[in-house]
């Protein structure tokens, strides 16, 4: 054993399809690839060892993904050393555990904790349970099986479509304690029941993500119009304001659109805005930015919002008596300083700060009657706002968006990666 499986920690290795030697490197970080012996599909598989080095857990995927009706299903193999399962009553579980923590870890005093866990799936991994269901192993369980050993068991573990998928909220202050926020582990231990009491060095534990299918959001019912602008886009979602004024004739119309409703991690955000000026005062500012707003479903008062993304026109004023403007503004929304907390993707179990991670992806609630008390749901939209001047006061329009990821594609046809 290398000194990084004796602590315990993620290790990065390479075995071959061949029949010779396990070769594993020295570094942690290291990360090797080797030929597959299912041409054409490309693997990645993570390891992770207990700290007593007897037991080992290998998963193909760590990302479990939900929708309305469905969710994926998490695969994976454990190696066990003999030793462990000489006394007949020992037997091998697996479960996948819920963690919301709703506070820091560093103010927590007098057995106060501000977190909550849940078993949302416990299976018998061997020796397999008498009513349970048998599944046929996926390919890359049977390579596994065929590589480790009469010692490698496969499992197979499936949690609810109702699952609040993972998020993770980073305090507007210094924090380096526990991460906060909606996370998933799947643990595998060795006892005689599923609810023993165990000692850590018996356990290993791997951090998941759920994620949820993204579904792009109803966009707003814009005001009709008698005629658009010359090359308006309408693909995306699309709104209309009108301001009046009380004491002199004319308004101010803003009209705005995107080019699509749902955008990957790194795109960039057209806006379109369209201002058409019939009043007598004049449009002294306009402010285009991307609101973060997070719902933290526990807590009555747990809804903030944060500023991911902003421009301003320097074309103004636009004056009044027919004065219009047409502009197309290109938004980047990345993580940034905020005076709230900023919802980020889940870092599978270890802490980040405002200046790493990417941005949470959209979590959407499906209906009012599904909130989930574990839940934080994050929604996205372009919020355009205009100033006029005169005592005409401020109007401002949104337009709501679905920020995603695409599947995962980025690993060679015919290689195998065993990472951490």
């Amino acid at each position: 054993m290398t000194a990084a499986q004796q602590q315990g920690l993620d290790t990065t290795i390479a075995i071959s399809s061949e029949d010779h030697e396990d070769n594993e490197p020295s570094s942690s970080r290291d990360l090797s690839c080797i030929q597959d012996s299912l041409p054409g599909i490309a693997h990645r598989v993570f390891r992770k060892t207990a700290q007593n080095n007897k037991l080992c857990l290998y998963l193909g995927n760590r990302d479990v993904v939900v929708s309305n009706n469905s969710s994926t299903k998490i695969h994976g193999i454990v190696l066990v050393e003999p030793d462990l399962l000489r006394d007949t009553k020992k037997k091998v579980f697996g479960q996948i555990t819920l963690t919301f923590r709703y506070g820091r870890e560093d103010e927590e005093v007098m057995g106060l904790k501000f977190c909550n866990e849940a078993i949302m799936c416990l299976a018998q991994i061997y020796p397999p349970h008498e009513n349970a269901q048998r599944e046929q192993n996926t390919p890359l369980q049977e390579m596994l099986i065929q590589r480790l050993g009469s010692n490698a068991h496969a499992f197979s573990m499936e949690i609810t479509h109702l699952a609040p998928p993972s998020v993770q909220l980073v305090p507007a202050k210094e924090y380096n304690g526990a991460p906060i926020g909606t996370s998933y582990d799947i643990r595998v231990y060795i006892a005689e029941r599923a609810d023993e009491k165990l000692q850590r060095k018996n356990i290993v534990k791997m951090g998941i993500k759920v994620v949820q299918m993204a579904s792009a959001p109803p966009p707003p019912t814009p005001t009709p119009r008698s005629e658009q602008p010359k090359g308006w886009r309408q693909r995306g979602p699309q709104a209309t304001s009108e301001k009046p004024f009380l004491l002199s004739d004319g308004k101010v119309t803003l009209e705005a659109n995107l080019d699509k409703a749902i955008y990957t991690h790194g795109d960039p955000i057209h806006v379109n805005i369209s201002v058409k000026n019939t009043s007598k005062k004049a449009v002294r500012r306009i402010k285009v930015f991307i609101v973060q707003h997070v719902d933290v479903c526990m807590f009555s008062n747990g809804k903030f919002k944060n500023t991911v993304a902003s421009d301003e026109c320097t074309d103004v004023p636009i004056p009044g008596n027919g004065g219009s403007l047409e502009k197309e503004y290109l938004l980047h929304p990345i993580k940034a300083r905020t005076k709230n907390w900023i919802a980020l993707e889940d870092s599978l179990g270890s802490t980040v700060n405002k200046s790493e991670g990417t941005l949470s992806s959209t979590v959407v609630c499906v209906s009012p009657e599904d909130r989930n008390v574990f839940a934080i749901y994050v929604t996205y939209y372009v919020k355009v706002k205009l100033l006029i001047g005169a005592m005409g006061g401020q109007m401002s329009l949104k337009l709501p968006f679905t920020l995603m990821h695409t599947p995962s594609n980025t690993y060679p046809a015919g290689k195998l990666f065993l990472d951490k």
